[in-house]
């Protein structure tokens, strides 16, 4: 049986050896007149895309830099649950690129107008260097598809890596735009519970879990003990969450997520997370990736 030490390591080696996450900020960049717009909602967010079939969609933009494409196929009815698009990319009024890519239709997003029985399809995506200079790509499809631009920026996000903590009730997957992710249930009883080595702060996600006949607003109260003692008390009001679900989970619903740091002091320390009552509350769990280096003391 791994100790609750070594289970920390492991899953901090595992997440930096499955590669750094994206650090670039990306722009929304809007493409030149002509382009058709088409609404969709995806988690209850309106997103605006355009149309790449017919003349397709060009944006105008400088270099160096990096342009990135999220495409989404386009799905009838009685169409099959997976189809295949090629996507041509011109630079300046020359062919530059063609894409084949697979496209699924997406259970999670919808046309916000118009639907009629139709559904985008998941979101793919083509990244392409931009050359010094100013540049026009355009972007054409070989069946109706959709797609929303956007550019790489200077800005960089900070970068942390998720931990698994080493005791939790369970581990339950969970659908957010699209990507899954993994909550760690926690109740009274069986708190979520892990090593840490500081200093260091945590950045924590919480999330009531809501019976699925629950419909009304619910205060809960999460209690931070470190090493035996109770360090930090926060109190929340949730609702239900409308743009995350739990597939696996049929009678419990997410409540929308509430969030809040925790200071670590030096050394070793045994922390843990667990709600005040008789409620279970989900919690991701996120520390500072240059931190990590201190498991090694």
């Amino acid at each position: 049986m791994k100790t609750p030490t070594l289970a920390l390591a492991l899953s901090a080696l595992a997440l930096m050896c499955a590669g750094a996450p994206e650090l670039t900020i990306w722009k929304t960049v809007a493409p030149r007149e002509g382009a058709r717009p088409v609404k969709l909602s995806v988690e209850g967010k309106t997103l605006t895309y355009y149309a790449l079939d017919g003349d397709g969609a060009s944006v105008r933009l400088k270099g160096p830099t990096r342009l990135r494409a999220y495409v989404r196929g386009h799905f009838e009815e009685k169409m099959p649950a997976n189809v295949e698009i090629s996507v041509r990319i011109a630079m300046d009024g020359k062919d530059l690129d063609a894409r084949k890519l697979s496209c699924r239709r997406s259970k999670s997003s919808t046309y916000a107008e118009n639907g009629h029985g139709s559904a985008p399809g998941a979101r793919s995506t083509i990244t392409l260097d931009v050359p010094e200079g100013e540049h026009t790509f355009q972007f054409r499809s070989d069946a109706p598809a959709n797609a929303s631009f956007s550019r790489a920026t200077k800005q960089k996000r900070s970068l942390r890596t998720e931990m698994t903590p080493a005791e939790f009730e369970k581990a339950v997957e969970e659908i957010f735009e699209e990507r899954e992710r993994t909550w760690y249930f926690s109740t009274k009883d069986k708190p979520v519970a892990m090593d840490v080595v500081g200093p260091t702060t945590l950045d924590i996600y919480a999330s009531l879990t809501f019976d699925a006949s629950m419909r009304t607003e619910t205060e809960y109260k999460v209690e931070v003990v470190i090493d035996g003692a109770v360090a930090l008390e926060k109190s929340f009001k949730a609702a239900r969450s409308h743009v995350r679900t739990y597939p696996d989970e049929k009678t419990l619903v997410p409540g929308q997520q509430d969030d809040f740091k925790v200071k670590m002091p030096d050394g070793k320390h045994r922390v843990e997370f667990r709600p005040k009552g008789e409620q279970s509350v989900a919690f991701r769990i996120f520390m500072p990736s240059k931190d990590l280096k201190n498991g090694g003391k």
